[in-house]
């Protein structure tokens, strides 16, 4: 049946896609009827062939997804509430999700670091402590295949808070290391040259 950009066949009720679904699964052929508005109408036989590979296949290949998308995964925020330099499990819990799409995607090929503290000690103590924040977060990807050269890191001390640092919450929060992943197009290589060939001297 021809049917128009836009059209839709039928409809399917949650329930009749289940019964559908499970008379595949079973073996039998559950069969589509269909109305139209204009008193035609159309049957459709599914046969059960081959079908439990296909829905196995689909199975796994689910089970393969990955839990985030780029637009999700871009942008993302690591913690330091404790105030050390150390990840705790939930930053690299982050940190493999990132990973896990970078090995999916190798078009992400690009990582850029900005290390944060808060406000506790002077400019130059906070500004060491972001530093080593993100370093810490760059050994973490080295250390699982992401080639140095892939990594870009900042370190700001306490220059940009995302919070007022009035109280711990605060604090806790302004500790952190925001990693941004970007696809980076590879330098394209320039042309050989043509070199003239040499004339043979003569004499």
């Amino acid at each position: 049946m021809r049917v128009g950009s836009g059209d839709v066949l039928f409809n399917s009720s949650q329930a009749q896609a289940g019964r559908l679904f499970t008379g595949l699964l079973e073996g039998r052929s559950p069969t589509v009827r269909h109305y139209g508005r204009e008193g035609g109408y159309s049957e459709i036989r599914l046969l059960p062939v081959k079908f439990s590979k296909a829905y196995n296949d689909y199975q796994l290949c689910t089970t393969k997804l990955l839990p985030m998308n780029y637009d999700q995964v871009k942008q993302t925020e690591v913690g330091f509430p404790g105030g050390g330099i150390e990840l705790d499990a939930a930053a690299k819990k982050k940190l493999s999700v990132i990973l896990a799409f970078m090995k999916a995607d190798p078009t992400v090929n690009h990582v850029e670091l900005n290390g944060h503290s808060d406000n506790s000690g002077n400019r130059l103590t906070n500004r060491d402590v972001s530093r080593r924040r993100a370093l810490a977060v760059m050994d973490y990807f080295k250390a699982n295949g992401i080639q140095e050269s892939q990594i870009t890191m900042r370190f700001h001390g306490e220059s940009y808070p995302l919070a007022p640092n009035t109280n711990a919450a605060n604090r806790a929060r302004n500790r952190r290391v925001n990693i941004q992943l970007e696809r980076v197009a590879a330098p394209e290589k320039p042309a050989p040259q043509a070199t003239a060939p040499s004339n043979p001297a003569t004499s």
